[in-house]
């Protein structure tokens, strides 16, 4: 009975081990305290050809949360965001704070119109949003129900690279950034990273990919079937944010 109980487990690592990748991956969560979502918020700009430069060095894919006004002019950036198989979601179009929170239909409003230049643009319809400087405090009961009517799965960030004002100091943007990655595996969460579509933040992004990778962390990108669905995180009200 031992040996037979022995082989069967022999049998079973076996065939796990031959199994490839797409095999195995459902088993994973995306909520893994492994995974890391790189995003990168007001984009497509000249400068997201750089971002896209370095992921595609490391094979690693992204999501960009799309700016409705700086579509026009930089449909082909856009076009090559999709075409390298990373993931988009939107950012609203005026990244106003006070046009775009000023009621939960405004809010709606500039959604549906990015995500309307978004399928024009490039066929491809996509249900996830960032609200411009995250959802705390300005998105209230209201607006999330009148998001989530719409059917918008809202997704913040649980790590600030804060690269849009450590321009002049990579270094501290890139350890300060690995370290929060580190410490949400720690407290066996996943790390939803934001930058932004910057020229000074390429190098630093070569810089924390090739740690993080030599870390093993799995990257992946945000749709609208990632769990969980939703993700709305609770700042101290004193963070800065952009």
């Amino acid at each position: 009975m031992r040996k037979w109980l022995v082989s069967c487990l022999l049998l079973c690592l076996f065939v796990s081990l031959a199994l490839p990748a797409s095999a195995t991956e459902k088993a994973i969560r995306h909520d893994d305290k492994q995974f890391v979502y790189m995003t990168f918020d007001d984009g497509p700009r000249p400068e997201t050809l750089l971002l896209l430069d370095v992921l595609k060095k490391h094979q690693v894919k992204a999501t960009f949360f799309i700016l409705g006004k700086q579509i026009k002019g930089n449909e082909d950036v856009l076009k090559r965001i999709i075409a390298e198989g990373h993931a988009i979601g939107l950012h609203s179009m005026t990244h106003d704070k006070k046009a775009f929170f000023k009621t939960p239909k405004s809010a709606v409003t500039e959604m549906k119109h990015v995500q309307q230049l978004i399928f024009q643009t490039t066929g491809v319809k996509t249900n996830v949003i960032r609200v411009p400087y995250g959802s705390v405090p300005h998105m209230t009961k209201p607006h999330r129900d009148a998001m989530a009517k719409a059917g918008f799965l809202m997704w913040d960030w649980n790590v600030d690279s804060l690269d849009w004002k450590r321009k002049d100091d990579p270094r501290l943007l890139q350890f300060d950034t690995i370290q929060k990655v580190r410490a949400n595996r720690a407290r066996q969460v996943a790390s939803v990273v934001l930058m932004h579509d910057q020229s000074t933040s390429a190098a630093s992004l070569d810089y924390i990919l090739r740690h993080l990778k030599r870390e093993q962390y799995v990257f992946t990108t945000i749709t609208d079937t990632t769990p969980p669905y939703n993700f709305y995180n609770k700042w101290n009200t004193n963070t800065s944010r952009k």
